[in-house]
Parts: C-alpha cells; structure tokens; sequence
C-alpha cells in the first residue's frame, strides 16, 4: 500500500513551476522526499526535478540526471500503473543513453494501451502516448501515423501538439533521425504587424495581405490598431479567422483620437469595429492620457514579444509585416523592424507610401513625457540571502561585485527599504544583471522583481544623482512582496519585451499567476535561474 503524498509537495511543485528550481529542490530535501521510494506522486516531482537539473546542467552530468529523473518516473510507473510515469522514464532512458531500457519500458507502454491498461485519459493523449513508444522503438512510420490520427482528434488542442513535437523532436535527435515528417504537424504561425498611418488603400494591398497571411499560416497576430497599416492587417487578420490580439500604447479612447481620428473618413469606425472583434485588447499603461512615441515603442515591443512567445509556445515560428514607407526609412515603422531584424526572425516588408500631400501620422505625437525613458526595473530583496547566513552589508558587496560583469545601469544603484533598486536600458539588460546576481548567491539566491515601463528622469533637488518616478518606477517594488525566496518575477511587459530582445525557449519563463496593483492585474513571470 502506497503512502499518502506529503503535505509539502504542493508548495514544492509550486516553486518549480514559478522558477523557484534550487529552492524547491533544497526544499525537496529537506523533508527528506529524496528517499521517498514507496509514494508515486512524490517520485513523479523527483523525476522532474532531476529533469529540470538535467537540463541545466554541464553535459558531463546530463546522463547521470536524465537516467536518475528514468528511475524515478519508472519506480512511480511501478507504484501507479500510470503511462504517464512510464513513457516518461522510458523516454529519459534514453536520453541517458540505455536505448534497451528505453525500448523495454516502451514495449510495456504498449502493452498497456494494448490491455486499455490506461486510467481515464484523453483518446489525444493516448494516441500520442502510443506514437511516442512506437518511435522509441524505431518504428517512426507507424509513429507518424499514430501521431497524425491524435492530432485529429484533438485539432486544435495547440499547446498539446506543441508538447508532443518538442518531445518528438529530441527524440528523434538523439537517435540521429531526421524530423522533417513533423512539420506539417507544427500549429499555425504567430505574426507581428505594423506600419505607417496614412496608408494609399486599395483591393491588391488587401489581397496581397490575405494572400501572405494564408501562405505564412498565420492563426495569431499581435500589433496595435492605428489607422492606417495596423487596422488594415488587422482587419484582414480577423477575415481569416485568426485570433487578434491589440497591445495599445495608451487606453482605446485616447489612442483612437490620436491615431484614427486626426485621419478622417471611416477610419474612426473601423477602429471601433475591430476593437469589439479583438480575441484580446491590453494597453501598455492604462493613465495615459495622451499617446507618446515611448508608448508606441514600448507597445511595439510588448507585441512582438507576446507574438513570440506565443510561437515558441506552440513550438511554431513567429513571423512579421511590415507596411512601410520608403520615404521615411527612419521612421518608428523602421525602427519596429531593425528590431525584429536584430534577433534573425523572418519579416516581409511591404512599401506602402503614404497618399500624395498626407501629413505623416495625421497627428504629430510627442517624443515622451518629459524627460521620459524606457526603463527596466528590478527591485532585489536580500532577506533569504540574509537567512542562509550573509548578513545584509555582505549580500551587498557580493551583488556589486557580480553586477561588474553587467551593463551600466541608467541610475546609480538605491538601497532603499530592505531592497536594492536598479534601473537598465531594456530588459535583455536587466535579465543579465537578475541571472548574475541571482548565480553568485546559489541556494541562498535573494528574490527578484522586475518591470518594463516608460519612466521620467529627474534631478534630485537635494543634490545627488538623478532618479526616476513615474508609476512604473515604483512597481518592480510591489512585485517583490509577493517572490518567493530564491525566485526571479517580472511583470508581463517585462518578459514579452524580454522576448523581443533576444531568443529564450519555450519554457525559460513560466507563468506564475497575477497580481493585483494599484487597480491593475498585472501577470507574473519567472526567469529560470542562470546555468552554472
């Protein structure tokens, strides 16, 4: 008879889940579950812990801790019956090499689905439950074809597809094989779009659009909603039943008087149409009573990152267009796409010049607020360092020594209210400073917030270095409160602008919930702790 799981295992998988990994591991040991041999529950999260610490880990130690996370999996197999466990340990079989184990548990795998030995599972999860043991046994044509029938049962269960071809994928790179039999498997593409206001309409740009959005697959696409580029891509995005989704750099009724409006004709009402067809609408700070260019980049950001997470999410590919005007190569569309460039992504740019004598932009917008710039923020609080025995003076030098090797931040360094305050130039920036502070402290790792925003830079008229304020200033502080110990969270501008800037993988940032803030319900991240 098998143990009841501990009550602890909740608040440890919760930290796993959140990124909190080294934390959840020293807690895992602590109640000394390590030993736990006899309880399926608490040798399935051993198995994924060892999992995580293998994918984390050098090379050298890859195989020892895939094998170890096998054995765990299989012993709960064992305890449950469950194929869950055992494709699993089948499957880090032999990833650690033990290609007869890997295909001995498969052979079981199918026995059971065989014997309709399963539990009350999805017909998805058990077609692709059998592909995954037929191509661990070599068998890959019968494996393309139990995994073709289980996407047909289940067609637009993405995120499940996603999964299984992440997995099939390695699979089928550790045994050398060629996976190019699952690309027409891959979930529809995600796309970010842009351009110009003021834009020469006619039916062959609409028909030139439609016809790249069905050739790219595009089912997901993320931008802003100006008149001009943006509402034309997005009304062709929702003609081809895609979902849209709006990122505004300021509240729907502000941005329509200052991008649709000043335009004229139907522009207006074409706003209004989309905005209520629009699968989701965010805005990238709700006070904004007047659209700025910080505003419009920051929102630009924030889409191209969400279009990209989304693909990696789906395991799929993030595309983007662009409606450009050659006359203004510099213009904020032009600066959208050196962007995008930058991180090797695929865009197609289409030169749309704007209408003969057409004021660029309808309106003329303004730089930022005041003094305004993009900051990222982090708010570090030492307290768990503190508890595993460096005293607050000591966690300090430890931090300024690691932030050597970081970008310089905007502002001078504040140690205010428990919690070091840095400021960066962009998140890509601030996520190197999380990940060196956060690895020269290992376990004893301090807690982390971050925020992406539009602040103002002002001198301190008591003398001394310039500061920062603003709403956003303030809230990569509130985020602390609710960090756990060990953990690295951002707000959601944060880690999609993160993925703007640079090329993470599924996975690295986990959602962790939402939070409440002076009225707003901002989402949670965690960055996954630096590979040592």
């Amino acid at each position: 008879m098998t143990r009841t799981p501990p009550a602890s295992l909740p608040v440890i998988i919760a930290l796993a889940r959140s990124g909190a990994l080294d934390r959840a591991r020293r807690l895992f040991d602590e109640a000394g579950l390590a030993s736990v041999a006899d309880e399926p529950a608490t040798l399935s999260v051993h198995g994924r812990l060892l999992k995580d610490e293998a994918r984390r880990a050098p090379a050298s130690d890859r195989a020892r801790l895939w094998r170890e996370a096998g054995d765990a999996y299989a012993r709960a197999a064992d305890l449950s019956g469950a194929t869950y466990h055992l494709i699993n340990a089948a499957t880090l079989a032999l990833l650690a090499g033990d290609r007869t184990m890997a295909e001995e548990r498969a052979r079981h795998v199918l026995d059971k689905l065989d014997a309709g030995d399963t539990g009350p599972e999805t017909p998805y999860y058990l077609g692709a439950t059998r592909a995954e043991a037929l191509l661990l046994l070599g068998r890959t044509g019968e494996a393309q074809a139990a995994l073709e029938a289980a996407c047909r049962l289940a067609p637009e269960a993405w995120e499940d597809h996603a999964s299984a071809l992440r997995q099939f994928s390695l699979i089928l790179e550790t045994l050398g094989e060629d996976a190019g039999w699952l690309a027409p498997l891959q979930p529809p593409r995600s796309l970010h779009f842009a351009g110009h206001m003021g834009v020469d309409e006619d039916a062959g740009l609409r028909d030139r659009i439609a016809a790249l959005l069905a050739e790219e697959r595009i089912g997901f696409a993320w931008g802003a909603l100006a008149g001009g580029a943006d509402l034309i891509v997005a009304e062709a995005v929702l003609a081809r039943g895609a979902e849209l989704h709006l990122v505004l750099p300021a509240p729907p009724a502000v941005f329509r008087a200052d991008s649709a409006a000043p335009l004229g004709g139907d522009w207006p009402t074409r706003f209004d149409a989309v905005l209520a067809r629009a699968a989701a609408v965010s805005v990238v700070d709700p006070r904004l009573t007047a659209t700025t260019m910080l505003h419009i980049r920051l929102a630009a950001e924030v889409a191209m990152g969400r279009a990209v997470m989304k693909a990696a999410s789906l395991a799929s590919e993030a595309v983007q267009l662009l409606l450009t005007d050659p006359e203004t190569p510099t213009s904020a569309t032009g600066l959208i796409g050196a962007h995008w460039r930058r991180s090797g992504r695929r865009q197609t740019q289409l030169d749309r010049p704007r209408p003969s004598g057409a004021a660029p932009g309808g309106k003329h917008l303004p730089d930022g607020p005041g003094d305004g710039v993009l900051a990222a923020l982090l708010a570090i609080g030492f307290d768990g360092a503190s508890s595993a025995g460096s005293t607050t003076p000591a966690a300090l030098r430890r931090a300024a020594e690691a932030l050597a090797g970081a970008a310089r931040p905007l502002t001078p360094p504040v140690f205010a209210g428990d919690a070091l305050h840095l400021a960066f130039a962009d998140p890509a920036q601030a996520a190197e400073a999380a990940s060196l502070i956060g690895g020269a402290f290992g376990a004893g790792a301090p807690r982390i917030a971050g925020h992406y925003g539009v602040a103002r830079r002002v001198e301190n008229p008591f003398g001394g270095p310039s500061a920062l304020v603003g709403s956003a200033a303030g809230l990569a502080s509130d985020l602390l409160a609710s960090t756990p110990p060990g953990a690295t969270h951002v707000s959601d501008s944060f880690v999609a602008a993160l993925h703007s800037w640079t090329s993470l993988a599924a996975g690295e940032t986990p959602y962790v919930g939402d939070l409440s803030s002076g009225g707003e319900t901002i989402g949670l991240y965690a960055l996954a702790p630096a590979r040592r």
